[in-house]
């Protein structure tokens, strides 16, 4: 026995076509709207080295390694504070121009002088040069807990590398330690 089709289900089909032209006119004003909003920057790393662990002071230790009592440490600090930047090694702290301060004191304008950051650490570069030094390449950078990251960053860029007289770029002190924050 075959059922007959209810004829409720017998409706007129409508042929509709989508207009999708708004949707189109909107990509092509979105599109061009979001790549101009894009700010296009470039991303640099800076790599930075933990500070090397050093052991506890045992009886033991000189026993057992006495070559390290031999390596010369260099231990090279850049503190920056309001004032400027002072320059410190393992040996001696390095004295500003009028023999108390900063080593490199600010501009006379108030900013910070990283021109003449870079020319004393080249400077101190060529001295330690052929001396021997373990951590002839490593910098301590300390600030004090007003200073701004961005002179921290500047810094970093300041003491990374330099041109000799030759023009070619040499390594300054790029491997980067943090020291205590200066309160």
């Amino acid at each position: 026995m075959a059922f007959k089709p209810s004829e409720r289900r017998s409706g007129h089909s409508l042929d509709l076509e989508l207009d999708i032209k708004p949707v189109m006119n909107l990509m092509v004003v979105l599109i061009p709207l979001l790549l101009a909003g894009v700010e296009m920057i470039k991303l640099s790393i800076i790599e930075i080295d933990l500070p090397p662990a050093q052991a506890g002071a045992g009886a033991g230790d000189s026993e057992q390694n006495p070559e390290k009592e031999k390596e010369k440490q260099l231990s090279l600090k850049i503190a920056i504070t309001r004032d400027g930047f002072s320059l410190a090694t393992a040996s001696a702290i390095m004295s500003g121009v009028e023999g108390e301060g900063p080593t490199v004191p600010l501009n006379p304008d108030g900013s910070f002088n990283y021109d003449q950051l870079r020319e004393k650490l080249i400077e101190l570069k060529k001295l330690i040069l052929d001396k021997g030094f373990k951590d002839k390449d490593r910098a301590i950078i300390t600030a004090g807990a007003d200073i701004q990251y961005q002179v921290i960053i500047d810094v970093m860029d300041a003491i990374l590398s330099y041109e000799d007289e030759e023009g070619n770029t040499q390594p300054l002190f790029p491997q980067i330690n943090f020291g205590q924050v200066i309160v």
